[in-house]
């Protein structure tokens, strides 16, 4: 797909001037193939290598419904959602939260109907397309090269605005694969120059880039990125997924991306050495004495603050997460404050932790009727202990949930925003149009409402019982 207008020039910037990052892995792999355009057949490519002295692997099996493997624009979308993910704290859940307008705004392209279904076709073939990297994925957490099965998008969840089509509305939110989650988390990022890739006039232009700049450095300490980089031809050929695979042909198909590289000062040359088969590209950067790579500084939440509050009654990450996976946030958000009326009422449990999963988990009513008191010990609770128990036991809720609202304040207000309409989603969406969720998001990124009252709002309307009427007071400010 070829751009509308040419970009204005942007200057690359040094290594160590860089201050966004891509996941290393998923770049150095070079998992998009940087066609712009692929015959849908093309639906499979394998790549081998060695790593270390053993055998790497490296394949792509896509269904040809969605046109093929990922390829072209594909890429530009791939790591516009990394970045966003990075922005919005890396949460634990793997989900980013955002609507199709900023996310074709962030990648550098227009707001128009071609624009929206080539994003709603790209994220189709993220999601559909499987990788299975066998000893090539780094797992920088134990230091060693690890086997992982794949799609980069595991879930999609759009709500469009009228029929299936994506427009400027629609709001999504995605997850992102467990193994590119576990990366950025553990910041295995390298530096990546954003604005100088949106500025490139071609999508493979910018696809090469991408895998060329990856190919700078070293997989294992990502510092130092080299001056000259010489790879053999077919290799290279290859690792970019062309289907060509004869040296003229693949010299002619990257030869408009090597030449728009070389005008824009990010290559100062690009060279061949030997002949038919042994041919070797010799890239030389314009930066030939490259400042050294800058260390991440990425700002990571964690988990989501339901599953914070879970943790802070001494339930572990795991049980945390997959609790409130199975159960959901309503169910969950009710019962925690059910829970935390039982302390307050008296209830003396040996261990908070289990109670709490016992109520979250409870489908026969044990904890319907909240005037109990469990005794603590062998004897039985003297008079008027249970209450002073409770009021012990009511301090820790309200000092985490300070802690948790300084957390949520600290974010930016795009964050913010994106998971006060979560919440809302998640309570009240079935009970509300897409033009009410469009607008109250709206509200909250131009700072018209505070998301910050929105979300406590919504969880105290859960905890009250009082969801229709929250629900009702949003269509009454939100109806046309």
């Amino acid at each position: 797909m070829a751009r509308p207008r040419r970009k204005a020039t942007v200057t690359p910037q040094r290594p160590g001037e860089i201050e966004r990052f891509d996941e290393a892995n998923s770049a150095r792999l070079g998992l998009i193939c940087v066609q712009e355009r692929i015959p849908s057949d093309y639906t499979r490519w394998d790549q081998e290598w060695t790593v270390d002295g053993r055998s790497a692997r490296l394949t792509c099996i896509s269904p040809s419904e969605y046109g093929g493997v990922p390829h072209g624009l594909d890429g530009d979308f791939a790591t516009t959602l990394n970045m966003m993910f990075l922005e919005q704290g890396a949460p634990e859940s793997g989900e980013i939260n955002v609507t199709a307008y900023q996310l074709l705004n962030r990648s550098g392209f227009p707001d128009s109907g071609q624009y929206y279904q080539a994003l709603q076709d790209s994220l189709d073939r993220l999601k559909g397309a499987t990788y299975t990297a066998s000893e090539s994925w780094r797992d920088k957490r134990h230091d060693r090269w690890t086997t992982v099965k794949f799609n980069i998008i595991e879930q999609i969840d759009a709500d469009t605005e009228a029929g299936l089509a994506y427009g400027s509305g629609t709001i999504l939110r995605v997850r992102l694969a467990r193994p590119v989650v576990q990366s950025l988390r553990a910041q295995y990022v390298k530096p990546l120059d954003m604005t100088f890739v949106q500025s490139l006039n071609r999508a493979l232009t910018r696809s090469l880039y991408r895998i060329l700049d990856a190919r700078r450095y070293d997989p294992v300490q990502l510092s130092d990125p080299a001056a000259v980089v010489r790879l053999p031809l077919q290799q290279w050929a290859r690792e970019c997924k062309l289907l060509e695979t004869m040296p003229a042909r693949i010299k002619r198909n990257l030869e408009g991306a090597h030449q728009e590289l070389i005008e824009r000062g990010y290559l100062r040359s690009v060279t061949y050495e030997g002949a038919r088969a042994s041919t070797v590209i010799v890239y030389e950067f314009g930066d030939v004495t490259p400042s050294p790579a800058p260390e991440p500084s990425l700002q990571v939440i964690a988990d989501t603050p339901l599953v914070e509050a879970l943790c802070q009654e001494g339930v572990v990450p795991p049980v945390a997460r997959k609790l409130v996976q199975q159960y959901g946030d309503l169910h969950v958000t009710t019962r925690l404050e059910r829970f935390h009326t039982l302390l307050r009422e008296g209830y003396a449990p040996k261990k908070r932790s289990a109670l709490l999963v016992d109520v979250i988990k409870d489908e026969e009513g044990k904890y319907s009727s909240v005037a109990l008191v469990e005794p603590k010990g062998d004897g039985p609770a003297r008079p008027g202990e249970g209450p002073r128990r409770a009021a012990v036991a009511s301090e820790a809720p309200e000092v985490h949930t300070d802690r948790l609202q300084a957390e949520f304040l600290a974010l930016p207000r795009e964050e913010q925003a994106a998971r006060a309409l979560t919440q809302v989603r998640m309570f009240v969406g079935r009970e509300l149009r897409d033009s009410h969720l469009r607008a109250l998001l709206a509200d909250m990124l131009d700072g018209t409402v505070d998301p910050n009252v929105v979300q406590r709002e919504v969880v105290k309307a859960a905890s009250e019982l009082r969801l229709p009427e929250f629900a009702q007071q949003l269509r009454a400010t939100y109806d046309a």
